[in-house]
């Protein structure tokens, strides 16, 4: 019983990994051919999204401070995957804490860099842009 449990936890970290790798994979491919990037926030509001230049930061890795630029905390996403090894409880704890923890960065890079500094700048061929543009 306790070896399939172990197995479980490990197909459900393997899963997530590999949605996270065909996210990035897609997000990498995609990129280049979709103007004004593929954040759906970001194309939808203007706005940029708490994940707003992680696609960024991974293209730049070699170059660690200018990952680090485009996103402080792109060094997490390869571990969330790992959430299914804890308790529940402790599950729950990790999550809240790196929930908290995006949020706050957002909110302190939305504060110090926006609109002026990529990734923190509005879209402005964004659909509310748009909308709000035909409002004036």
């Amino acid at each position: 019983m306790l070896a399939y449990a172990r197995n479980s936890k490990l197909q459900k970290v393997a899963k997530l990994y590999l949605t996270l790798l065909l996210i990035g994979v897609a997000a990498i491919v995609a990129s280049p051919f979709v103007p004004g990037g593929i954040c759906p926030i970001h194309r939808l509001f203007g706005i940029p999204c708490p994940a707003c230049g992680m696609t960024r930061a991974f293209f730049n890795l070699p170059d660690i401070w200018l990952a680090l630029s485009y996103h402080p905390l792109f060094f997490i996403v390869p571990f969330v995957p790992l959430l299914p090894i804890f308790s529940e409880k402790n599950r729950n704890i990790i999550a809240t804490i790196l929930i908290i923890l995006f949020l706050g960065t957002w909110l302190a890079r939305m504060l110090l860099l926006f609109p002026h500094t990529e990734p923190m700048t509005i879209n402005q061929s964004s659909l509310m842009q748009f909308l709000l543009g035909r409002f004036r």
